[in-house]
């Protein structure tokens, strides 16, 4: 048999074995994986029609669909029109160093699918060896009378050695199956990371804005506390009130001076925050004051319902699921015989230059074998029940995570409607807050009343004004709480 001839059948019986693993996976045990089934609301409690009636959804899918291949979370923070809200949305997911980490976790991945569809080819290396050996004069020999010298020996041998694991259970393929899933896992906790970062930095910002809004409120009060203090002490200078009415003003501009103190530490911790999600150091980092009135965007009367098929947390877990359902398949294939193709050829010669006589000096060896598991301490059985722990490990944890995901929307909901009305109810509240003080203070300019009726209104008037700013924000940080429980939007 010639050098091409031996080559040719190592090569041909590699082949004839892969295809015999694929004809005998196909007909091993392979279960269809199917995720446990999660009933989705038909309708959402706190997402009412006009009427009070829940608004009807269509049927939403039992399980999530496949991640998509390229992870990338929606421009959802387009909703609020706010350009410079787009453009720190746009420093966190490029400066972040968590998204950098996930998407490295996505790289990671995909170099563990190609690793596991490695085993699924031959293998094969290249292994040059040079050894002299030296038989002894004393070895045995088979003819007692014979005459024996010690013999000096030396080789030269570049074999080409190829071994193959012939997939017959599928054990392989599932290994695969398994990584793959968790590929698609890693893409949706991308997603997932990028989705968290961009509602966190919109919260710290519309937190921000509203004690932007507080300050503007406070510093209002301070000018009219100082015009009520000047007032007061010219009033005790003429005698026509006492040093009682002093102390009190001056109490209420140093409250205010307190509160407004309060609100800008507060701000700063904010500023802070938000410095480090957009990947910027905090100390160079700054967002400059904008007390206007901001718009909350309208959440339309019908929300989808499809959570299962939008949220990356939920298919990330239900990957997760897949990917320890095809684990627990491997280790109950691995506890199956394993079927081994290995050989090796190549030139051998004890002269370097007799190397290139492939005719003469090629050497060859084909063999198969089959490793059957017999006794190895009860680690394979044990393997294969600690997959099956993991399997209903990811199953309980994917229920689970649905049903916060209902609950977060629900609470969502309920925030962005009930803000709304809470938020009519105080700006009532401050208009007749604002009515009363008008009045108080002029019973109190014409001497009918004393000046602690004057400190009583300005105090509730500066409440109420205080709360709907605070109401307003909240409002913000509920509208982007349901951006996030929907998995990106309403739209």
């Amino acid at each position: 048999m010639s050098f091409l001839t031996a080559w040719y059948s190592l090569v041909r019986w590699t082949w004839v074995l892969g295809l015999a693993s694929v004809v005998f996976s196909g007909c091993a045990r392979r279960p269809q994986y199917q995720p446990p089934t999660v009933i989705a609301p038909a309708a959402w409690q706190n997402n009412q029609n006009p009427n009070g009636t829940p608004v009807a959804q269509p049927a939403a899918p039992a399980s999530p669909a496949p991640p998509q291949a390229a992870p990338a979370v929606s421009a959802w923070w387009a909703l609020f029109n706010d350009p410079v809200l787009s453009a720190l949305e746009q420093q966190a997911l490029t400066g972040n160093f968590n998204v950098r980490a996930a998407a490295s976790r996505v790289e990671e991945a995909r170099a563990a699918v190609r690793i596991a569809g490695s085993y699924l080819k031959p293998d094969v290396t290249v292994t040059p060896q040079v050894y002299r050996s030296r038989l002894s004069a004393l070895r045995p020999v088979q003819f007692p009378n014979a005459q024996v010298v010690g013999v000096s020996q030396k080789q030269f041998y570049i074999p080409i050695n190829v071994s193959y694991e012939v997939d017959v259970w599928g054990r392989l393929r599932r290994d695969i199956q398994a990584s793959q899933a968790e590929q698609q896992a890693s893409e949706a906790d991308l997603r997932t990371v990028q989705l968290t970062l961009t509602t966190d930095a919109a919260s710290y910002y519309y937190s921000i804005r509203g004690l932007d809004a507080d300050l503007g409120v406070l510093d209002s009060t301070r000018e009219a506390r100082v015009q009520n203090l000047k007032l007061v002490q010219a009033r005790y200078k003429a005698g026509v009130d006492n040093e009682i009415g002093v102390r009190r003003a001056e109490t209420e501009l140093a409250n205010v001076d307190a509160s407004r103190i309060e609100a800008q530490r507060q701000r700063a911790r904010y500023v802070a925050a938000l410095a480090t999600i957009c990947g910027q150091p905090a100390s160079s980092f700054v967002l400059a004051s904008r007390p206007t009135d901001l718009t909350v965007p309208s959440v339309p009367a019908g929300v989808p319902a499809a959570l299962l098929a939008r949220r990356p947390d939920l298919q990330q877990a239900e990957r997760l699921l897949a990917a320890a359902d095809s684990r627990a398949e491997s280790a109950r294939s691995a506890r199956l015989p394993t079927v081994q193709l290995n050989g090796y050829i190549g030139p051998q010669s004890a002269q370097l230059g007799e190397l290139t006589r492939l005719s003469e000096s090629y050497t060859y060896y084909i063999g198969a074998g089959v490793a059957i598991p017999i006794f190895n301490g009860g680690r394979l059985r044990s393997n294969e029940e600690l997959a099956k722990a993991r399997t209903n490990t990811a199953s309980a944890q994917y229920q689970q995570t649905a049903l916060v995901a209902f609950q977060e929307v629900e609470t969502a909901l309920a925030d962005v409607q009930q803000s709304a009305a809470q938020l009519a109810a105080q700006q009532r509240a401050l208009r007749a807050a604002r009515q009363a003080g008008l009045l108080t203070r002029e019973r109190y300019n014409r001497g009918l009343t004393n000046y602690f009726e004057v400190v009583d209104a300005d105090r509730q008037t500066l409440e109420a004004a205080r709360q709907a700013v605070q109401t307003q924000s909240f409002q913000f940080q509920s509208a982007i709480q349901l951006v996030k429980a929907l998995g990106g939007g309403w739209e």
